[in-house]
C-alpha cells in the first residue's frame, strides 16, 4: 500500500496529536489546566494560620480550628489548585465528650515559589473562614482560642 506524502503528513501530524499531552482537548475543545506540580512539602507559616504540607496529607492549623485535606494537593501550570478537605471548629472553654462535628471544607489558591495565598470556605454553609497567606518555612502567628 503506498500512501501520499500529503497523507503521510496528516497521518502523522494526527499522531503527535495523540501523544504530546499538552495537545489534548477536553469535551468543550478548550485545553484542560494541567496538574503542572503539588505544593511544596514543609511547613507553611502566615498570619492565624500554619500548614503541614506532605504528599499523603496536609495538616492546617488555624486560631480556633483545625483541617486535613488528604492526598497531595495538586497545582496547574499558574500555581493555582482547588483541594477538599473537612474541618473542625475548636472553641475556648470545655468540650463536650461527641465534640464538635467535622465539617466539608474547600481550599482554594496559588503558589508562587515560597508564597501561597489560600482562601478556605466551609462547603456545607457556604461560609467564608478566611483568606490567607503564608510563606514556605515562615512562623505560623496563631492566637489560639483556648
Amino acid at each position: 500500500m503506498r500512501l501520499s506524502v500529503r497523507t503521510g503528513h496528516v497521518i502523522a501530524a494526527l499522531l503527535v496529536g495523540l501523544v504530546t499531552p499538552g495537545c489534548a482537548m477536553d469535551v468543550h475543545g478548550t485545553a484542560p489546566a494541567p496538574v503542572d506540580s503539588v505544593v511544596k512539602s514543609g511547613q507553611w507559616g502566615g498570619q492565624h494560620i500554619a500548614m503541614t504540607v506532605a504528599r499523603s496529607r496536609t495538616d492546617i492549623e488555624f486560631d480556633c480550628g483545625k483541617a486535613t485535606v488528604s492526598g497531595a494537593i495538586d497545582t496547574d501550570r499558574n500555581g493555582a489548585f482547588t483541594a477538599t478537605g473537612t474541618f473542625l471548629q475548636e472553641r475556648p472553654g470545655p468540650t463536650t465528650p461527641d465534640g464538635a462535628a467535622q465539617r466539608p471544607m474547600r481550599l482554594s489558591g496559588t503558589v508562587d515559589n515560597d508564597n501561597m495565598q489560600v482562601k478556605v470556605v466551609l462547603t456545607d454553609r457556604n461560609e467564608d473562614v478566611g483568606t490567607f497567606r503564608l510563606t514556605f518555612g515562615g512562623a505560623a502567628r496563631l492566637i489560639k482560642c483556648r
